[in-house]
């Protein structure tokens, strides 16, 4: 029988993603999701010590914050 202080302890990090499930689910590799962290354009991390973790709705507004029309001139390309 679990306590009900077991459940809570088992959930508390369900709504972060750690480096290697964000570089999976992403399509990257985690050390580009370090580079990434560094240069700024990356979700905001979460440490605690030396864990890097990325909170999901975090995680969604900075892709939302990425998104482009459809109507956006292309870089370096012909007109």
């Amino acid at each position: 029988m679990t306590s009900s202080s077991d459940v809570i302890s088992t959930n508390v990090l369900s709504d972060y993603l750690t480096r290697q499930e964000l570089a999976a689910q992403l399509h990257k590799t985690v050390r580009t999701i370090d580079r990434m962290t560094l240069a700024g354009d990356a979700p905001p991390p979460t440490r605690i010590g030396r864990t890097t973790l990325y909170r999901r709705d975090a995680v969604l507004a900075w892709l939302r914050s990425r998104e482009q029309s459809a109507r956006s001139p292309r870089r370096g390309g012909a007109r």
